[in-house]
């Protein structure tokens, strides 16, 4: 069985931008949601920082993450974000609560 994959991304772009990147990431959820892989997929914008906004997605294996990587719709965003001159920090992150949850 694959193991799954857990991304946190923090994405910044500067606060004239937030706006069309708010859209750019609509259109993209959209579509993510509906890749087989897909557990979730959630952006969130930061109420407090105009222009930030935070990824959480589950793919069901590292094969699914990479295929949404190579997706028409992530590369639309992706040139989208460019534009709007973001800067991104993304992490494979591993959740605490399953390692509770096995304990």
């Amino acid at each position: 069985m694959s193991q799954t994959v857990h991304i946190t991304a923090v994405v910044t772009v500067p606060a004239e931008h937030a706006a069309a990147a708010e859209a750019a990431f609509a259109a993209c959820v959209v579509a993510s949601r509906r890749e087989e892989a897909c557990r979730q997929y959630v952006i969130s914008e930061d109420i407090e920082k105009a222009g930030r906004f935070v990824a959480n997605e589950v793919w069901a294996s590292e094969a699914g993450f990479e295929a949404h990587l190579a997706a028409p719709h992530f590369k639309i965003l992706g040139d989208a974000l460019a534009k709007c001159g973001a800067q991104a920090e993304i992490m494979k992150v591993k959740p605490l609560d399953e390692a509770a949850d096995a304990a």
